[in-house]
């Protein structure tokens, strides 16, 4: 059974903004910027999917070398878990079919491409919103 991973979602929060997926590590203060078939990937490992769904998925969507977008996939699968963006797990995948346009046009294969950004490390580290228990922050006056 193939390693599948997921979106370490307790101490990573996200958002795909205009086709790029901004993503915050509020252990150490980094972010990351995922572009290009990033984003795309990244869908598909907030469901939990493997290394082989994943290049699958993205073959069918995207015009592109089948081993070429293997090799990215495992290739960024590998700077996410360095990163602790993303964490192994166990278990069937929950992936779905990946949409493909209704005309049956493909768009190119753009590799996907993260970097990582510590410019504003201090002020995500300091900010105590990353503390929050299930009363919300900031807590109403007692």
């Amino acid at each position: 059974m193939a390693q599948r991973f997921r979106i370490d979602a307790e101490n990573v929060v996200h958002e795909t903004v205009d086709g790029e997926v901004i993503a915050i590590d509020l252990t150490n203060g980094s972010y990351y910027s995922l572009s290009g078939s990033g984003p795309a990937i990244w869908g598909l490992l907030a469901v939990g999917g493997d290394e082989e769904e994943i290049a699958a998925a993205l073959a069918v969507r995207f015009d592109g070398d089948p081993a070429r977008i293997r090799s990215e996939v495992a290739a960024l699968l590998e700077e996410l878990v360095e990163s602790s963006l993303v964490v192994a797990v166990d278990g069937a995948a929950a992936t779905s079919q990946p949409e493909v346009d209704c005309n049956g046009a493909k768009p190119a294969f753009e590799p996907p491409k993260l970097e990582r950004y510590t410019d504003m490390k201090d002020y995500f580290l300091l900010d105590p919103i990353h503390e929050v228990d299930t009363a919300g922050w900031p807590r109403p006056a007692a």
